[in-house]
């Protein structure tokens, strides 16, 4: 019985340490967004604090992913780059939002949306 008690308070240390970790990873994580609209074209530059764009496929790792890039809430790519250009925005106005994704396409929960308006 001794042997369960203890037991039970390792496992559940180590799932609280674990679920630290990945709160603390989270609270450093941060999405800066500049963007320039020229003709009907959004120029994007991104700054990810301790964060690796990866390319391919590869195993869910806090700090890698890449960012989903959506207009008017449909998702038009995925980019692998922090600067990048969402081409050939028909005239009117535009809400852009990027979310930072884990390699398995997993949410970050972190995102940004800015407004655009292309004449």
């Amino acid at each position: 019985m001794l042997r369960f008690f203890f037991l039970c308070v390792v496992l559940l240390f180590s799932t609280h340490v674990s679920d630290h970790r990945h709160t603390v990873f989270a609270e450093k994580q941060t999405l800066f967004v500049k963007h320039h609209v020229k003709g009907n074209n959004v120029f994007v530059e991104c700054i990810v604090d301790q964060f690796t764009f990866t390319k391919g496929k590869h195993p869910k790792k806090n700090g890698q992913g890449r960012i989903h890039v959506y207009v008017n809430g449909k998702k038009v790519s995925e980019t692998t780059t922090a600067a990048f250009v969402i081409r050939g925005l028909p005239a009117g106005k535009h809400s852009i939002r990027l979310e930072l994704v884990h390699n398995d396409a997993s949410r970050y929960h972190i995102s940004h949306e800015f407004t655009v308006t292309i004449s």
